[in-house]
């Protein structure tokens, strides 16, 4: 009878869609249109549960699809969601929990999709407004399986042909596609191929959350999740926290979409990726599509009838409501009409954690074009990533205060050769137009109060002598707020208003005010700025760039041509492409989708923004990824809370020695102890000669493991056998008969 009902349901679908009267609409890079409404207070409308036994998997109902690799997929006739076996192992992962009991908030769903109308949200989801109501419906594929969900809140609707549908009745369909390939599934949606009542908007969906979710987990068992450099939440009974609910946004918030009304903490992941282990397996999987507009939710169980799970959100329609709680506007603008996809990849054994997950992360995002193929050489010294902070900017953006001129800078990495720093990658903030606080991209030129044209071929003359690299720290997406025209430049959220941010000035007390205020860059405007800065820039002998602002920050842009996220991801690529035409590319931070052509990543997180936990902690994947393919860098170590500290941080995580020096006393107490250079050269060469000789041979090798091997001591393993041993411990350890000094880093080959 289902089959038979599925194909009814499969017609009706292409009848429907062959009438196309409302499709999901807009291209993924430009043409938006924004629409705004007045609403009152928005009514949450959710389904209706309708029995235990739609949200909860059973093995016996399991219908084998296919094999790839090692593993083999499922279908569930009764509630029309997955499973995978391991082949290998035994183990199964279900896409719903399957044990059952009734989550205390939120019944699994293997989809939801969130749906505005006026001062309405309904929340529909594929279990109780679909397969309850016997709409659901699956087809064969090759190498898989797709399922349709058919859904509306009531079953006379969900039943109906999209055509039928009446006028002012919700209904959406859509069709998950569940495809086996090279020993990974890959879930996805056409987002373009939802089907939705005339009226209604699809602002969100959220797909497979409950994807291995467990109610009770074993001592050893985690979430990974991409906080910071990477994070481990611990789930076994017992362990509490102090967030049952963690949202981490693929490549920071949209700020053009910024609510005043959103007080939720969501933190920046600069990869779309998440996993989970139990017991001796684990699952890596990856945003592959859809990620500019992904959020990954993550929850720890509170006991019976909760789920330590993970899982990715999609934002499909631009949307936001602003004003009072009765008194409300709803805009909206583009919406997504590219896949959302995700790829899950199954690890098995010793392969089964953070380190496993990290390989198959760093195989996936190379094949996939994201990461580079290409292997860090092998040179005689490592490098040392000296920040030069060369001006710094006050109130007035044609004004500011030198801390280092050329000859300066000259004289300060002269200063470093002679204590046997024989490799250096020199970063230099400040020498555009607006100093630390630079102006628009096509108007800014080196400032002339730092020298001469002949100061600065003869800082760069010196830096090719001594085979270093010079790299002109460079803002391409955003502009100091006062050095130009927001009206002609700035990009526009969907309130119409110029976007913008602001930061700490780090030289407050010497110059400019306690925050800087910075615009986002019209992205239709991009292109031009970024050749007419090349250009200007012709007469310059230096190394290359560094990109300072598009590593960090990702946005829509409503002003003239319209630009999404997915729009914005494919532009900014394509200018970090032109800066490194010719020329060396540093990134900072590091959001991944700009890293392809980058040759050093600066300030990569090394810890989480989240705060650190007894069961949730920092581990090193981004470094995994990265590191053999692109040098990196953590945020200097002067800048620390605790500089001892980062410095063995350095070590563990196979990172170049970092400082930001300035060769001027401010005068300020608290600034020169950060940033004068005559107060740390001496003890940072020390520290490089220890880093060195530790780390200098292993830059094009991969981190293949790492571990904590007891309290306040962690094992880093590199794939041509080297072992490296920190030790945070005020007192020296013995790992395997090894003694391992206190706060030190030991290497054993």
């Amino acid at each position: 009878m289902r089959n038979a009902n599925g194909l009814k349901h499969v017609l009706r679908r292409v009848l429907g869609a062959s009438l196309a009267v409302t499709l999901l609409l807009t291209g993924c890079s430009a043409g938006g249109k924004i629409t705004s409404q007045k609403i009152g207070m928005r009514e949450t409308v959710s389904a209706e549960f309708t029995a235990q036994k739609y949200h909860f998997a059973d093995r016996k109902n399991l219908v084998y699809v296919g094999t790839s690799g090692l593993i083999s997929l499922y279908f569930d006739s009764e509630t029309y969601a997955v499973a995978v076996e391991e082949t290998n192992t035994g183990k199964m992962w279900y896409a719903l929990p399957n044990t059952a009991e009734s989550a205390d908030t939120v019944d699994p769903a293997a989809v939801t999709l969130r749906i505005s109308c006026a001062d309405k949200l309904y929340i529909l989801n594929s279990q109780d407004n679909a397969v309850a109501f016997e709409t659901a419906s699956f087809k064969p594929m090759e190498n898989g399986i797709q399922v349709t969900y058919d859904m509306a809140l009531d079953k006379e609707i969900a039943d109906c042909a999209y055509s039928d549908v009446p006028e002012g009745s919700l209904y959406a369909s859509v069709t998950v596609s569940y495809i086996l390939s090279d020993g990974a599934l890959r879930a996805k949606i056409n987002c373009g191929d939802i089907l939705l009542s005339k009226g209604f908007t699809l602002e969100s969906l959220t797909m497979l959350d409950f994807f291995g979710a467990a109610e009770k987990a074993g001592t050893e068992d985690y979430i990974f999740v991409p906080d910071g450099c990477g994070a481990v939440e611990k789930i076994g009974e017992g362990l509490t926290g102090g967030y049952e609910h963690r949202t981490f946004v693929t490549y920071g918030d949209d700020l053009s979409l910024a609510s005043a009304e959103n007080t939720e903490q969501r933190v920046p992941a600069r990869v779309p990726a998440y996993g989970m282990k139990s017991g001796s397996s684990a699952f890596l999987a990856l945003i592959e599509n859809g990620d500019a507009v992904s959020e990954i939710h993550e929850y720890v169980s509170k006991g019976a009838g909760s789920y330590s799970r993970v899982g990715p959100t999609f934002r499909v329609t631009d949307t936001v409501c602003s004003g009072t709680a009765d008194r409300q506007i709803l805009r909206t603008g583009n919406t997504y009409t590219g896949d959302v996809a995700v790829c899950y990849r199954f690890l098995a054994d010793k392969n089964a954690g953070y380190s496993g997950m990290a390989a198959a992360c760093r195989e996936l995002l190379i094949r996939n074009g994201v990461l580079s193929t290409k292997t860090l050489g092998q040179t005689e010294y490592l490098p040392f990533l000296l920040t030069v902070q060369n001006a710094a900017a006050k109130n007035n953006p044609k004004h500011s205060e030198v801390l280092t001129d050329y000859s300066q800078t000259l004289e300060l990495l002269k200063l470093m050769k002679a204590k046997s720093i024989n490799s250096i990658y020199v970063r230099c903030n400040g020498i555009l137009d607006g100093a630390n606080n630079q102006g628009l991209l096509s108007e800014s030129e080196p400032l002339k109060k730092l020298g001469s044209q002949k100061d600065f071929d003869a800082l760069a003359q010196y830096v090719k002598t001594q085979q270093f690299q010079m790299y002109l720290n460079t803002d391409i997406i955003s502009f100091q707020k006062k050095s130009a025209s927001p009206a002609r430049h700035a990009a526009k959220g969907l309130d119409g208003k110029a976007v913008g941010y602001t930061t700490d000035n780090p030289f407050f007390g010497f110059a400019g005010r306690e925050t800087q205020s910075r615009y986002l860059t019209r992205l239709s405007d991009l292109d031009g700025l970024v050749n007419d800065f090349i250009v200007g820039m012709q007469d310059r002998d230096f190394s290359g760039y560094c990109i300072d602002d598009a590593g960090r920050y990702l946005y829509s842009d409503y002003a003239g041509d319209t630009f999404s996220r997915t729009g914005a991801v494919n532009l900014l690529s394509a200018q970090a492409a032109a800066l490194s035409a010719g020329h060396t590319l540093m990134v900072d931070t590091g959001n991944i989708y700009m890293l392809k052509n980058a040759d050093v990543v600066a300030d990569l997180p090394s810890s989480t923004v989240y705060p650190q936990e007894e069961n949730y902690f920092a581990v090193p994947f981004l470094q995994m990824l990265l590191h053999g393919i692109a040098e990196y860098a953590h945020a200097p170590a002067n800048t620390s809370e605790n500089p001892e500290t980062a410095v063995l941080r350095t070590l563990e995580y196979g990172a170049l020695p970092s400082y930001s020096w300035c060769f001027t006393k401010t005068n300020t107490e608290t600034l020169d102890a950060c940033f004068y250079y005559d107060n740390q050269i001496t003890k940072a060469a020390e520290q490089y000669t220890n880093a060195n000789e530790l780390l200098s041979d292993l830059r094009g090798a991969r981190m293949t493991a790492h571990e904590k091997v007891q309290d306040g001591v962690y094992k880093t393993e590199y794939n041509n056998s080297v072992l490296l041993y920190c030790n945070y411990n005020d007192t020296a350890v013995t790992v395997n008969s090894i003694t391992v000094e206190p706060m030190s880093c030991l290497r054993v080959n």
